[in-house]
């Protein structure tokens, strides 16, 4: 079925699945009008059209590998496709990539209006194990050792802010550096040997970090967008270790978004892949990822045999040989993770017992120390310990004050839901207002 149009292989699985245009229609959210005019050859679809299609008619991947095949050797990538596409050939690549920075700098409304497209996950994921499958290639010249840690250095600088003072105060300076400043570094290299393996790496790093920045903000299919670009990058450098922290942040954000399987799928490409480069205390993060989607499904068995693989490997890991970027995966990053797996599995004290653990951490991580504040009064609410829960929610919302993050907002609104059921308390009512004056600022 090589020879498929991308018309002629979508009315294929329809058939198989037996759906008319309307049925199909309603499950992927697309007039019948435009399924039509897509299986006749009419319009070319775009790649989230084709990964819901996919998604929906369980064609594995097959459907978006088919549209990946289909499109020309060097596209102008369209504007609803921008940033999905795990490009196989450096130019192709490198258009993509840029045009993703310059419409993000320029503020481009369709950009940070896209939605987050599980499916489109799919063929990135197994473009990028099949890189690990392969033998490594033989070394490249290093290119402009010189640029490469300017771009580090940066960036090392963007991720203290970052965690310092959140992604809504960080991220456009970011952009506005790899616009600025990388894009024309790009754009000087007719081949990744020409710029060098070290470069490529330390800009899949930052736009990593970029695409962490978008989760963050709650612009999530920006920043699915920007990972899959990281991913590609690293694919370029050889680098798998970062592979795999790319891999796992995917998990972690398919996790905040309820896509549990898909992260599932995620952490244990970014397990696989760590276990590859022989970096353990990276594959024990890749294990937590996973133990926390089972956890989210109430997994409990499996969830909680991810836990103790993950502490057993960290354990006895010997971190001298982890990159420079492995420092925030520490104790309380474990607990942390390990908390909310217990939360999600209605364990209060074990919940308690890991938060509490979490707040033994970096000082200069504040947003993280909010973020597991809330997790502790969460735990106090499984206990129905109410006075505990909003002392510890007035701790954290001091914190929310200082930083500019949507995904702050969000928990500190779900531990307002959770106290919803002691909302005549006054203890409850003086937390819940202050905590809608703390988010509606920071909206």
């Amino acid at each position: 079925m090589t020879d498929e149009t991308v018309g002629e292989a979508l009315r294929r699985w329809r058939a198989q699945r037996r759906l008319t245009l309307r049925q199909l229609a309603k499950k992927v959210n697309y007039s019948h009008v435009y399924i039509w005019e897509i299986e006749k050859d009419v319009k070319a679809p775009s790649l989230e059209f084709v990964a819901a299609c996919d998604s929906s008619l369980q064609a594995g991947g097959q459907l978006i590998a088919t549209a990946a095949r289909a499109r020309p050797a060097d596209p102008t990538p369209t504007l609803d496709d921008l940033g999905l596409t795990f490009a196989q050939q450096w130019s192709e690549g490198l258009d993509i990539v840029t045009s993703l920075w310059r419409h993000d700098a320029g503020r481009r409304r369709f950009l940070h209006d896209a939605v987050y497209a599980s499916a489109a996950l799919a063929l990135p994921v197994r473009q990028w194990l099949t890189l690990t499958d392969q033998p490594s290639r033989s070394a490249v010249p290093s290119g402009d050792a010189a640029g490469a840690e300017t771009i580090r250095a940066m960036t090392r600088t963007f991720r203290t802010l970052d965690n310092r003072y959140g992604g809504g105060q960080i991220r456009p300076a970011v952009v506005r550096y790899l616009d600025a400043e990388v894009t024309p570094l790009l754009r000087n290299a007719t081949s990744p040997t020409q710029l060098g393996e070290p470069t490529l790496s330390a800009i899949a790093e930052m736009t990593q970090l970029a695409g962490w920045l978008a989760y963050d903000t709650c612009e999530h299919g920006l920043g699915q967008r920007y990972f899959t670009q990281a991913l590609a990058l690293a694919s370029a450098a050889q680098d798998r270790p970062l592979g795999a922290e790319i891999l796992a942040a995917m998990s972690h954000q398919a996790i905040f978004l309820g896509e549990h399987r898909p992260a599932i799928t995620l952490a244990e490409a970014a397990h696989r892949t760590a276990t590859r480069a022989n970096i353990p205390a990276l594959a024990a993060e890749a294990s937590v990822m996973r133990a926390h989607a089972y956890a989210q499904l109430g997994d409990e068995k499996t969830s909680t045999a991810a836990l103790n693989e993950a502490e057993k490997v960290f354990e006895n890991a010997d971190r001298a040989n982890d990159p420079h970027w492995m420092g925030c995966f520490d104790e309380a990053y474990l607990a942390a993770i390990s908390g909310h797996c217990f939360r999600a599995l209605g364990h209060q004290s074990r919940a308690e017992r890991c938060a509490r653990r979490s707040l033994d951490m970096n000082t200069g991580y504040v947003r993280g120390r909010l973020f597991n504040q809330l997790l502790l009064a969460s735990s106090h609410v499984l206990a129905r310990d109410v006075d505990q829960a909003c002392t510890v929610g007035n701790q954290a919302l001091d914190l929310a004050e200082q930083i500019s993050s949507a995904r702050a907002v969000t928990y500190i609104d779900r531990l307002v839901r959770e106290l919803n059921p002691w909302r005549t308390d006054a203890r409850v009512k003086e937390f819940s207002e202050r905590a809608r004056l703390v988010t509606a600022q920071a909206a």
